[in-house]
C-alpha cells in the first residue's frame, strides 16, 4: 500500500478546517490527454502518482508499464513510449498510430511491470449532427464561430503559423463561449487582439501569417476548466473515470477551417460616419 496525496478537504468556511495531505491509497497512475477521432496518431501522458512513490532517478528513464489502447471490439493494442524532457521534468507520452472513430468507446490501460494497473474509460462523441459556421463581421468586428449539434464544446482556437520564422500561436477562445438563441455556442475570434500578442501588423493582409480555426468537440463528461485544478482532478478519482488512477483522458473530434477575417468599410478621418456595428448572428 502506498502513501500517497488521495484528497484536499474542502472546508464549508474557507480555511477553517485542516487539510489531511496524505493517506493511504491503492491509485498508482496519473493519466491525461485525449483521444482526437480526426487525428493519425493518439497520444496519452501515463505518470506514477505520488512521486515520493518513486525515485526520482527512476523517473528519467521509460515509465516501468505497459500502455494499451482498448477497442470497441475488445482487443488491445500496444502503444509506444516515448520520454521527452521538459523544464518540470520528464514526460512519459504513449502513442499508437490506430484509428479512432466518432461515437465509440475507447480504454486506455496501464499495467505496470510490479502488478499495479489503472483503465481509463473514454468516450468518443457522435458528430453526425455537428454543425460549425464561421460568420464574418467588418474589420473591427469578432468573427463569430457557431458550434451546434454536439453534447459539449470543448475548445475553439485560432491558430496562426508565421512563414518566415516557422513559430506557431495558439489562443483558446473559451472564455468567450456563450449560449445564442439557436442552441448552439458562439465563440468570438478578433484578429487584432491575437495580432497584438504576437506581434504583427494589425491589418489581416499585411501581417503575413497563416490563419486557422480549430474546433473541438467531445461528450458530456467532459471536465470544465474549474474541475482541472489538482483538487478537481483528485476529486473526480472514485467517479469511475479513471480506475486505479486520477486524472482526465477524453474523447474528441477536431476540426479545422481556413480563417480570413472580415473587411468591411472603413470610417475616414474626414467625416463623422460611425462604425459599422457589429452584427450579432
Amino acid at each position: 500500500m502506498k502513501r500517497l496525496l488521495l484528497l484536499l478537504w474542502v472546508a464549508l468556511a474557507a480555511c477553517e478546517a485542516p487539510l489531511v495531505p496524505i493517506a493511504p491509497s491503492d491509485l498508482a497512475y496519473s493519466l491525461s490527454g485525449y483521444l482526437d477521432a480526426s487525428a493519425d496518431t493518439q497520444w496519452v501522458r501515463v505518470e506514477p502518482f505520488g512521486i515520493s512513490a518513486v525515485a526520482v532517478a527512476d523517473l528519467e528513464g521509460e515509465l516501468p508499464a505497459d500502455v494499451f489502447l482498448g477497442l470497441p471490439d475488445g482487443s488491445r493494442v500496444p502503444m509506444t513510449q516515448d520520454v521527452r524532457s521538459f523544464v518540470t521534468g520528464p514526460a512519459h507520452l504513449f502513442w499508437t498510430t490506430e484509428d479512432v472513430a466518432p461515437g465509440r468507446a475507447y480504454r486506455i490501460e496501464v499495467e505496470g511491470h510490479d502488478g499495479d494497473r489503472a483503465v481509463a474509460t473514454v468516450e468518443v462523441p457522435d458528430v453526425d449532427a455537428l454543425d460549425i459556421e464561421l460568420v464574418d463581421g467588418v474589420i473591427h468586428c469578432p468573427t463569430a464561430v457557431l458550434v451546434g449539434g454536439v453534447e459539449f464544446l470543448v475548445d475553439v482556437q485560432s491558430r496562426y503559423t508565421d512563414p518566415r520564422t516557422g513559430q506557431s500561436f495558439r489562443f483558446s477562445k473559451a472564455e468567450s463561449f456563450t449560449e445564442v438563441l439557436s442552441g448552439s455556442t458562439r465563440a468570438s475570434i478578433y484578429f487584432g487582439d491575437d495580432a497584438a500578442l504576437m506581434d504583427v501588423p494589425l491589418l489581416p493582409w499585411q501581417a503575413g501569417v497563416s490563419m486557422e480555426v480549430f474546433v473541438a468537440v467531445g461528450t458530456d463528461d467532459w471536465l470544465t476548466p474549474s474541475e482541472l485544478s489538482l483538487e478537481g482532478a483528485l476529486s473526480h478519482a472514485g467517479l469511475g473515470r479513471i480506475e486505479g488512477g486520477v486524472g482526465f483522458v477524453g474523447g474528441v473530434v477536431t476540426r479545422r477551417f481556413p480563417f480570413v477575417p472580415g473587411v468591411g468599410k472603413f470610417p475616414t478621418p474626414y467625416t463623422d460616419e460611425p462604425f459599422e456595428p457589429c452584427l450579432a448572428p
